[in-house]
């Protein structure tokens, strides 16, 4: 056999290999990973379910429920720190409701609860409390418009704003106890 073929087919497969760990790792490194929000969202979901559960079960009054829940929405906005801004939206239909979380400096708001959207002027840790209209309410977050239902019992719904690489992603959710 060829010692001198087996060498040029042993550097070509080396050559080759090196060649496609660099191409990898040069993929891997550019390619932008934008934020999942999935387990954020999991977490907050459960944590919400739970409670909801709770305020059904032990006959919990509305301000303590409001209680729980502006603490709740604390807890998110200290995780999270500055890196994200959160919004809890929380209430039942034909009611007062409360919107509470961090917004930056950049970012514009606005609450509408039936009569039009209203700013939210704020910046940092906020709390405002709203009287809705009936049982629709959203928020116009930067131009993009998310639109809750509020049906009878206490409802919760959610914003979580991000910005990275210089792209901004918003993920939304909630839910709802119609046993109250």
């Amino acid at each position: 056999m060829n010692k001198k073929a087996q060498f040029y087919f042993i550097a070509a497969i080396v050559f080759a290999s090196v060649f496609i760990a660099i191409i990898t790792i040069s993929n891997k490194a550019t390619s932008p990973n934008p934020p999942s929000f999935s387990e954020e969202g999991e977490r907050i979901e459960i944590e919400i379910s739970f409670l909801l559960d709770y305020f059904s079960r032990e006959s919990i009054s509305d301000e303590n429920a409001k209680n729980i829940l502006v603490n709740l929405s604390n807890s998110y906005v200290q995780k999270f720190g500055e890196d994200k801004e959160i919004f809890f939206l929380f209430g039942k239909n034909n009611s007062l409701i409360t919107l509470t979380g961090y917004k930056g400096e950049e970012t514009e708001l606005f609450i509408n609860t039936g009569s039009g959207d209203t700013i939210v002027s704020e910046t940092g840790r906020f709390q405002n409390n709203y009287t809705l209209a009936g049982k629709y309410s959203s928020l116009v977050l930067d131009g993009s418009r998310y639109n809750f239902t509020f049906y009878p019992g206490q409802n919760v719904y959610y914003l979580i704003k991000s910005s990275y690489n210089g792209e901004i992603f918003i993920s939304n959710g909630g839910t709802s106890s119609s046993n109250q």
